[in-house]
């Protein structure tokens, strides 16, 4: 899909400029895209809007979702109660240095190393992670980084020191992973890229590629998607396992990697690209027969999870009828994927229910999540947003289970 040279600052200019070129009045715009013409007025005005938006017109006007991406510094704003609130982890994570460029950080058992206690730890607070306690886990995470950080720096010798390293990469890359779902996206690749920098230094190209993968997490929240596309390519062609011989371990890693790629592509209106490489994450998990799970990625992949991702590119494309359908056609008895890929699959569900009609389905969707996963689902965005598009259409009267679901989320607009 083509990336036109507009030199526009504005996206409104920009928006304003490719209709123009291609022949579009504002009507025509509205109508290609699905949004409202009052809407397209907005922008073109100078208003802002959102990412589904953007999308949603870049697709109608053939150019990546990108070419509407401003750059220039963020609105001034103050510090809220995150950043207190991070504060310990981000001490563990990005810990101050000294004058000699050595890190500045304590623990009351420095003398009392085991490697095995250590990784216990680390199992305890995935499990904690897949539990979706993240109360419990901020408590308990900077605790662990830190311990980490002194195992590695203190057992030295070989081959010690590569299990430091290997543990102390399994502790960022859980820290990584949690810090993304509490949307501390720039923290969360501080502590995934050290991560990879440890798995690379053991030389486990495995665990970089796990690392890689969620590198690629991180900055698909931040909207780079085109870097996205390129770091999991590049990192794909240099793992790519010989199918006929291929381990679990390095599928899964392959796997994610196109998936993460897959995903990026159908966010910035390249669906060619997407669908190529959700047939190839596809083939991996075919490959696989059933769900694995990485212990030290912390994640599963397999037929169900590269089934799911072909869901959620149906969604951001536009395509909820097709979204349901190929949610309905899940590959059953291959096991299970792990639980944050799965919720976010029941989220995508209950969005393409409701914007086919089912209301009553994707409101039964929701509680069902607010039940088994309340602490995960507060911190979605979607799940929010999916709430609000149920609420807009009940013709009637709100249930009780629609009201719970507006106190849960606290909408008050």
């Amino acid at each position: 899909m083509p990336n036109d040279a507009i030199t526009h600052d504005q996206p409104g200019e920009r928006i304003r400029t490719l209709r123009v070129t291609r022949g579009l009045t504002q009507e025509e715009l509205a109508a290609a895209s699905g949004v409202s013409l009052g809407v397209v007025r907005k922008i073109e005005q100078g208003g802002t809007a959102r990412f589904e938006t953007f999308h949603a017109i870049g697709k109608a006007l053939g150019v990546v979702t990108m070419t509407f991406v401003q750059p220039g510094p963020p609105e001034p704003v103050t510090d809220g109660p995150n950043e207190m609130v991070l504060a310990p982890i981000r001490a563990a994570v990005a810990p101050a240095l000294d004058l000699a460029g050595q890190p500045m950080y304590g623990t009351a058992d420095a003398d009392e190393l085991s490697l095995t206690r250590l990784e216990s730890a680390i199992s305890n607070l995935g499990i904690i992670y897949h539990s979706n306690r993240y109360d419990a886990l901020a408590g308990l995470l900077p605790q662990l980084i830190v311990s980490a950080q002194h195992h590695v720096a203190h057992l030295e010798d070989e081959p010690i020191h590569s299990a430091a390293l290997r543990l102390r990469s399994d502790a960022l890359n859980l820290a990584a992973r949690y810090l993304i779902q509490v949307r501390a996206h720039d923290l969360a690749l501080i502590a995934i890229q050290g991560a990879q920098r440890d798995a690379l230094t053991i030389g486990d190209m495995q665990l970089a590629g796990a690392a890689i993968s969620v590198q690629a997490w991180a900055m698909m929240r931040q909207g780079r998607f085109s870097e996205v596309i390129d770091l999991c390519l590049h990192a794909a062609e240099l793992i790519e396992p010989r199918m006929s011989s291929a381990t679990p371990t390095q599928l899964e890693a392959w796997g994610w990697l196109l998936a993460r790629a897959s995903a990026a592509a159908a966010r910035n209106n390249q669906p060619t690209e997407a669908e190529e490489y959700a047939n190839l994450a596809g083939m991996a998990g075919m490959r696989m027969g059933r769900e694995y799970r990485d212990r030290h990625a912390g994640r599963s992949f397999g037929p169900l999870t590269a089934a799911l991702l072909k869901t959620e590119n149906a969604m951001v494309t536009g395509e909820p009828a097709k979204a349901v359908a190929l949610h309905n056609a899940l590959p059953r008895g291959v096991g299970r994927t792990d639980s944050n890929t799965w919720h976010r699959a029941l989220l995508d569900a209950a969005r393409a229910n409701v914007r086919i009609g089912d209301v009553a389905r994707a409101t039964e969707i929701m509680i069902n999540l607010r039940a088994k996963a309340p602490e995960w689902l507060r911190y979605q965005q979607l799940g929010r947003d999916t709430t609000r598009e149920i609420i807009s259409n009940v013709k009637r009267t709100l249930t009780t289970d629609q009201r719970a679901l507006v106190d849960f989320f606290s909408l008050t607009d």
